[in-house]
């Protein structure tokens, strides 16, 4: 048996117990799929009574998880960020000051985070890992433990709807694996 932490729908984590070969067959079965979040933009960023994000912070693109519930504080900072555009795009980059940030002090509280090279001399921009959509924040070359997401430029998950698997993980190897490991056993 070997122990597997597994993630809830609410974001915490479990350790449930599989043997290995039910669980590298569940593993294959499933491939390289995610189980996408929906997400919706929020006018008004949704925290805590501490300043911490009360959402997983979404990919606007994508819908892949940036950050857990719980894993930034947000700031009041006033930051310039060019447009998001495609990298095809050869016109005049424009952009928009920015003053809603969700500051994120240490980089494994990312779920999924892509770091520019350097625009400047003084700052990196921040993209989603899995689409290059960006950017979605700015990390200062003077503060490297600090990363800035930008609220407007992110989407908050939606609770999951009723017709949506009651299963207690969001994870389908789990799923399978659990199954196959109460037959077997």
């Amino acid at each position: 048996m070997v122990p597997v932490q597994v993630e809830n729908k609410d974001g915490s984590q479990t350790t449930m117990h599989f043997d290995l070969g039910t669980l590298l067959a569940a593993m294959r079965s499933q491939g390289a799929k995610k189980k996408l979040m929906k997400g919706q933009k929020e006018e008004v960023p949704p925290t805590t009574s501490d300043s911490k994000n009360s959402k997983f912070v979404l990919c606007p693109q994508c819908h892949c998880k940036i950050l857990k519930p719980g894993k930034a504080t947000l700031v009041e900072k006033k930051v310039f960020l060019h447009h998001v555009s495609l990298r095809e795009q050869e016109k005049k980059q424009e952009g928009e000051n920015l003053t809603k940030f969700w500051l994120v002090t240490d980089q494994f509280q990312f779920e999924n985070i892509g770091v520019s090279k350097n625009v400047s001399e003084h700052f990196k921009y921040l993209a989603c890992a899995d689409c290059d959509l960006g950017p979605v924040g700015i990390r200062f070359t003077s503060k490297p433990s600090e990363f800035f997401i930008a609220h407007d430029r992110v989407v908050y998950a939606l609770p999951p709807s009723a017709d949506e698997s009651s299963s207690s993980t969001n994870n389908a190897v789990v799923d399978k694996a659990s199954s196959s490991n109460d037959a077997t056993s």
